[in-house]
């Protein structure tokens, strides 16, 4: 899960496509938050200067390479921002201590995305925000999908370039409340909630 190439140049990579739209993605999928929030693999906080100042942002990441970069965009935050070394399946928190959560651009490489969502749901007692890129829904883009997968996959970290991310979500419990497709279906962006908040 140490990725130094990677996160040396993972700003560089997005940056045309932050320019293009997902800067814009990022506000509409934190910029409303309020409250306690988790962020799970906050990469290197390209979230972070999306966030209002009315949140306090607890943002862990597996990768110390990309939570040293993480760290500069932490510090020039409109709110406040704790970083933690620290691995999604096994979270250092007390249960249903955070409003809201926030996973973006990390379940489709997050080894076991079910079994990270039900650590996430222990530790949250409000919705979880997603952003990420899915198997699209259009044959001929998932056949692309699948030929440049196992390159994909070395280049970017493990990253399941062809997930049915929509499918991990429900399959670990939760209903997906909201949700938002781009026009390719590549990219999908919503409000989950795990089923156990409604017992």
């Amino acid at each position: 899960m140490h990725h130094p190439l990677l996160a040396r140049f993972y700003d560089t990579f997005l940056w045309p496509g932050e320019r293009l739209g997902m800067a814009s993605q990022r506000d509409r999928l934190v910029g409303h938050l309020s409250g306690t929030v988790l962020e799970v693999a906050v990469g290197t906080g390209l979230n972070l200067p999306h966030y209002p100042a009315t949140v306090t942002v607890d943002a862990i990441e597996i990768d110390p390479h990309m939570l040293r970069k993480a760290k500069s965009r932490a510090a020039e935050a409109i709110c406040d921002v704790r970083l933690h070394e620290a691995d999604v399946h096994r979270l250092p928190f007390e249960d249903k201590v955070f409003d809201h959560a926030v996973v973006s651009l990390a379940l489709c490489t997050i080894p076991e995305p079910g079994k990270a969502l039900a650590e996430i749901a222990r530790v949250v007692r409000g919705d979880v925000h997603f952003l990420e890129h899915v198997r699209s829904p259009s044959p001929a883009r998932a056949r692309w999908q699948h030929r440049v997968a196992p390159a994909w996959s070395r280049f970017a970290g493990g990253c399941r370039l062809g997930q049915d991310t929509e499918a991990v979500i429900t399959a670990a419990g939760y209903t997906i409340t909201d949700m938002w497709r781009s026009s390719g279906g590549g990219m999908i962006q919503g409000v989950a909630k795990p089923a156990s908040h409604d017992r």
